[in-house]
């Protein structure tokens, strides 16, 4: 296309910033900032993985204190231990939104007769939580500016836990759409604040694992929903596999309630005292000071460049890129990954498995989820972000046919197992090459001016597609056949391999700055 972000196909790399070139030597300033080359201006280190043993420019600079001696090594397990425990209770809410959106799948096939569901009750009461969902996304970003990450995440936290409890004593339908409804809340404020907070409060070395701990950890909420389903599908008590949620969300209160905010929110209110106290426990001393001084100036410089958001927006390149941003939302919802993971045991039940085995059989789907990511987030560091994305799309177009066929055949308890096979290869190429990507790419290939703005738009845009999805497939598939909702979301697939071949630019290498700077030239 002729708009075009950056060249796909044809990247050099001399392309990338110097300062992502290890042969290009740097010098670094007082303030933990580095000079390039050619120029005396500073320039931002890009948040990338580093190694454990790397050293980092901001957390382990050169120190008289040898690396290994005890006092280093037992202050680097202080920092990890620390850092490790709030990612952990603050991923509690990633967990939390992977269960709530995965247990869905087997109370359907107990709820569905109980409360005499039409497909259109069971699309609504499904999709209800991906209502409240996109609101939850939109105002979740300035309840956490107003009120601090800790405490949006405790107030998502008890919405987790209430509604967790209302949806399991809800008497009719009615009441389950409204339970669900503030349910979703919890999981779209979680979805956004969740990742904020952490990528927050983690040191540069450590942060893009953490971060992408999140993606894992709703996988992993997902999976465990499959499991408890399955364990309590022989008592057909849907209830408890509702009510079991509250566990988690009242850990995760609890947790939180003892968690500080992070660095960058206190710097915002003015209490610099409680950063630097944050910092002492998650940055060795000689960075706390500097990196106080850098929040301070990235602050400062995004307030800068807000005020130049709609001049952006006119600039070809930054609307292609946002154009790229919207279409990677779309795409992650409308190629029908959430029919599998809302609706598989009841599509598996009338494919000719019985109830008790379609909600076991689940559980491999919920797996094959978790190695998706795993195995995305080990390749998008080490081959880039497009070469995922083109294998996970072949794969699921190859695997969207393979089910549209088996739907078509006689039902039997063969033709079952063979679908669900194809279900857990579909699940897993989708994480691959759309799940973790997208996440990725949507935090990278917008501008500074308008990434925050833009990041919401596409993140309300996905749970808007995941509600029109989950709300139209149980009557369009009792229509036209599950087979056939199967066969346009290959064809839809196919698509955005084409899309993505060529509008999606390979940023792996590619610092923040370098890729504003270049969508803005």
């Amino acid at each position: 296309m002729s708009d075009s972000p950056r060249g796909s196909t044809d990247k050099e790399p001399e392309r990338r910033g110097a300062v992502l070139n290890p042969t290009v030597p740097m010098a670094q300033t007082s303030g933990g900032r580095f000079i390039g080359p050619n120029t005396d201006t500073p320039v931002r280190v890009p948040h990338s993985v580093q190694d454990d043993d790397t050293a980092s420019p901001v957390t382990e600079p050169p120190v008289e204190t040898p690396p290994d001696s005890p006092e280093r090594v037992a202050m680097r397990a202080r920092i990890k231990k620390f850092v490790l425990t709030v990612v952990v209770i603050a991923a509690l809410g990633g967990a939390l939104f992977g269960y709530d959106t995965g247990v869905i799948s087997g109370v359907l096939v107990y709820l569905t007769p109980d409360f005499a569901l039409s497909q259109t009750q069971v699309g609504v009461i499904t999709s209800s939580l991906l209502i409240g969902a996109a609101i939850g996304s939109i105002t979740g970003g300035w309840m956490a500016d107003r009120w601090g990450r800790r405490m949006t995440l405790l107030f998502a936290g008890a919405l987790f836990f209430l509604g967790a409890l209302a949806q399991a004593l809800a008497p009719d339908a009615t009441v389950m759409i409204i339970t669900r409804l503030l349910l979703g809340v919890a999981v779209g404020t979680a979805s956004l604040v969740v990742p904020m907070y952490v990528s927050e409060i983690s040191p540069p070395s450590y942060r893009g694992r953490l971060v992408s701990m999140n993606s894992l950890m709703i996988a992993s909420g997902q999976l465990l929903a499959y499991v408890v389903n399955a364990l309590l599908a022989p008592t057909q008590n849907w209830r408890l596999m509702l009510a079991m949620a509250a566990i988690p969300a009242a850990a995760l209160v609890i947790g939180m309630y003892f968690m500080p905010d992070s660095p960058r929110w206190y710097l915002k209110q003015g209490r610099t005292a409680d950063a630097k106290k944050v910092l002492e426990q998650s940055y060795y001393p000689e960075n706390v000071e500097p990196t106080i001084a850098d929040i301070e100036q990235s602050e400062a410089a995004d307030a800068a460049v807000k005020d130049s958001l709609s001049d952006q927006l006119r600039k070809p390149k930054v609307r292609a890129l946002f154009y790229t941003g919207v279409g990677l939302a779309l795409i992650q919802q409308f190629v029908g990954v959430n029919t599998v993971i809302y609706y598989a045991p009841s599509t598996l039940a009338q494919a000719g498995m019985g109830d008790n085995a379609a909600i076991t059989s689940a559980i491999g789907i919920g797996v094959g989820a978790v190695i998706g990511v795993m195995l995305g987030m080990s390749l998008v560091d080490k081959i880039g972000r497009r070469p995922p994305m083109f294998l996970g799309l072949a794969i699921m177009v190859v695997a969207l046919v393979g089910m549209g066929l088996m739907e078509r055949l006689t039902q039997s308890t063969a033709t079952g197992y063979v679908l669900v096979t194809l279900m857990i290869v579909y699940v897993c190429a989708f994480q691959l090459g759309v799940g973790v990507p997208t996440w990725l790419l949507i935090s990278e290939i917008f501008p500074a001016p308008i990434r925050a703005t833009a990041m919401s738009i596409c993140t309300f845009l996905i749970w808007m597609g995941n509600f029109t999805v989950s709300l139209v497939f149980p009557p369009l598939g009792e229509l036209w056949g599950a087979s056939t909702m199967f066969f346009l979301f290959a064809v839809v697939s196919a698509l955005s391999l084409v899309f993505c071949y060529r509008r999606v630019p390979e940023t792996m290498g590619e610092s923040l700055d370098d890729i504003t700077r270049e969508a803005e030239s």
